[in-house]
């Protein structure tokens, strides 16, 4: 149950940059100079870090094992004693396979918020809708600030991936516990039941506020056409 509530509060959980409107004086009325926030996701790239990874984990695996074979079979060649020690490093469980598949989780997490976060572009259309960051000028040292944070929070979100990832793996190794019991306490099963789980919720919730909000406007009647008049009556 920690580790399902680990992933559900690191799948929500936000980095929330505090937004100032600023404010535009018309005749005797200001407007604007509302204060909100910008929501910044700590793991941005959800759960595909960690299939990037394990899939390209394979490799490493079967090469050095085809490599241990060919030096060891049917006489021991030179090098065979570094294929074996790479061959049994390199399967999962060993060392050396944890090692990789942590820096290669960190790497696909990098690598999601280079290709799917624009701090230049966020920071443009916090300019063009007359926002900006307390303290920071629009623009540039915008854009770097969102850039300094999103590595920061990113950095935590692949520690909290890895976690995941690892723990099914390290249990079954340090305790001799049956992998197939193992990995109901995390991996990327357990990862994507949660994703989903709360990609559903937030759907159901909008559409029940949506719903609401339409009936409120519809006058509680079913077809909408807005709030009904009492006209006189004869």
């Amino acid at each position: 149950m920690g580790v399902v509530a680990g992933a559900v509060i690191m799948t929500v959980a936000q980095r929330r940059i505090p937004v100032q409107q600023a404010k535009h004086t018309r005749g005797r009325k200001v407007y604007g100079g509302q204060r909100s926030y910008l929501p910044l996701r700590i793991n941005h790239g959800g759960v595909m870090p960690i299939i990037f990874a394990s899939s390209l984990m394979i490799f490493p695996t079967v090469i050095f094992t085809q490599l241990k074979d060919f030096t060891s079979n049917p006489t021991p060649k030179w090098g065979s004693g570094f294929w074996q020690f790479m061959s049994d490093n390199f399967h999962p469980g060993g060392f050396l396979y944890i090692v990789m598949y942590i820096l290669m989780i960190y790497f696909f997490s990098y690598f999601w918020i280079t290709v799917q976060f624009n701090p230049e572009e966020m920071s443009k259309n916090l300019k063009e809708h007359g926002s900006f960051i307390p303290g920071l000028r629009p623009g540039p040292r915008t854009a770097e600030y969102l850039e300094v944070v999103m590595n920061r929070i990113t950095f935590v979100g692949a520690a909290f991936l890895s976690i995941v990832a690892v723990l099914p793996t390290v249990v079954n190794q340090s305790m001799n516990i049956d992998y197939s019991v193992t990995q109901f306490l995390g991996g990327t099963g357990l990862l994507i039941v949660v994703s989903v789980t709360m990609d559903f919720l937030q759907r159901v919730e909008a559409n029940l506020l949506m719903r609401n909000y339409t009936g409120f406007l519809g006058g509680g009647e079913e077809g909408g056409g807005g709030p009904k008049l009492a006209g006189p009556r004869f």
